[in-house]
């Protein structure tokens, strides 16, 4: 079975403490993983938030889109 990364992508309109607020409401990630992965796509681009199968996946890259995440699936 092949393994998926959601990819999660900087941009001007989210403020830092919402997308970290998404990443913990959304996809159950813990406060200081969350501000890590935040503060990493901040200074990085983009960052890994999540991987699993294509299905689980596709499913978490949607979820952060409708919350106004740039949110993109990439096979692992």
């Amino acid at each position: 079975m092949e393994t998926w990364n959601v990819g999660v992508w900087n941009d001007e309109v989210n403020l830092a403490a919402y997308v970290a607020y998404v990443f913990r409401r959304v996809l159950g990630i813990p406060k200081g993983e969350a501000t890590e992965l935040m503060l990493d796509i901040h200074r990085g681009g983009r960052a890994t938030v999540i991987s699993g199968t294509r299905e689980h996946s596709e499913l978490n890259s949607f979820r952060l889109q409708v919350h106004g995440l740039r949110a993109t699936l990439e096979r692992a």
